[in-house]
């Protein structure tokens, strides 16, 4: 078991860094939060960044570093690109989810993002797996800092910084303009739109990943040129976007299918073994997945991960996955719910509140 709760053993990094950026600190269930007030839709669609102390970020290096994470994600590490990064998930023998990462390489370390409160324990399970390996796993989530950025105006704030703007899942090196000896990562993300209460609009995102020393200046820049906005705000974008994170609340409760690995990327089916790999094969190959991962719409405040999904008959179906105050009022969120209810004409709801499924950002595989 990976759950530990939703503490951190010293804050103190995260909280200097928010209250650095004018942002209030907190601590919730996704981990330090820079709080500010919550931005519409239109805030964010022109131009906004968001500092994100709820990511964490592990290096490994080491020779034998690529042919060692091969052998514990569900994804292919030693056939990703170095120009690409990729979701992948850390498993039980049993095919639960320990964790979920966005993954990429350098020429120095293999680059784990990853929830804050997930990275240590995430580093020690992996360093049990380490043995005689030519390996090192550090905790690198104080050293550096992750900024999120998205909207109109943030291809000419990245551009001022002398930093490239790549697309979706693709990977940047470069030296922001306030810090030449310094080396930022930008990685283009999927775009998201505001959903069925409105239009359709695209919402390009970008993550900005600096030294911590760098993030004074690189702040300072990028605030200049767009709407800052708390880590609730992008998670929002996250959510819409339709990848759900495990984070302490969530550990070991579904199998990478049920959070919609596979249909995002984040599952090989082609690679060799890993901790829980037959599990997900026979999910993969033996029929049709039972349970998924769906957008919906609740109103009122955000409820927390774990928290029920009931039926009508007061059945429960499923639990909250991921979710984020959303701009237009009430709260969007991905639920991990039975197929079937998602599908039916059974009436969902999360205490007395109705949940209203809304359509992903992509297609489930054929057959579900």
């Amino acid at each position: 078991m990976l759950a530990a709760p939703p503490t951190l053993t010293d804050d103190s990094a995260a909280r200097a860094s928010v209250e650095a950026s004018g942002a209030r600190f907190a601590l919730d269930a996704y981990g330090p939060q820079a709080v500010r007030d919550e931005p519409p839709f239109e805030a964010l669609e022109s131009g906004a960044v968001a500092l994100l102390p709820d990511h964490g970020l592990l290096a490994l290096t080491g020779e034998e570093r690529v042919r060692f994470l091969h052998s514990m994600t569900t994804n292919d590490v030693e056939h990703q690109p170095a120009s690409q990064a990729r979701w992948h998930g850390l498993c039980t023998p049993k095919g639960r989810l320990l964790a979920t990462m966005l993954a990429w390489r350098d020429p120095q370390a293999i680059w784990l993002l990853l929830p804050r409160l997930q990275a240590e324990p995430v580093r020690k399970r992996l360093s049990m797996y380490v043995l005689r390996a030519k390996v090192r796993i550090e905790d690198r989530s104080d050293a550096h800092s992750v900024l999120g950025v998205c909207g109109e105006r943030a291809l000419g704030a990245l551009a001022s910084l002398g930093l490239p703007a790549p697309a979706a899942f693709e990977v940047a090196h470069a030296s922001p303009g306030t810090d030449p000896s310094a080396q930022a990562v930008v990685i283009g993300l999927a775009e998201v739109g505001r959903g069925a209460a409105g239009d359709a609009a695209a919402l390009r995102r970008w993550l900005v990943v600096v030294p911590a020393g760098s993030l004074p200046a690189v702040w300072s820049s990028l605030a200049a040129r767009l709407q800052p906005v708390g880590s609730a705000a992008w998670r929002w974008t996250d959510v819409r976007s339709g990848v759900a994170r495990v984070v302490p609340a969530t550990v070991e409760q579904f199998v990478p299918q049920m959070i919609n690995f596979d249909a995002v990327g984040g599952v090989s089916f082609d690679k060799g073994c890993y901790p829980g790999q037959e599990i997900v094969a026979r999910s993969h190959y033996l029929g049709k997945v039972k349970r998924r991962v769906f957008l919906a719409h609740l109103d009122g405040p955000e409820p927390a991960p774990g928290t029920e999904v009931v039926a009508q008959a007061a059945d429960p179906v499923g639990i909250v996955a991921f979710a984020a105050p959303a701009p237009g009022g009430g709260t969007d969120l991905l639920v991990e719910l039975q197929a079937a209810a998602a599908t039916g004409t059974s009436a969902l709801r999360i205490g007395d509140r109705p949940l209203r499924i809304e359509p992903l950002p992509y297609a489930l595989p054929s057959g579900d």
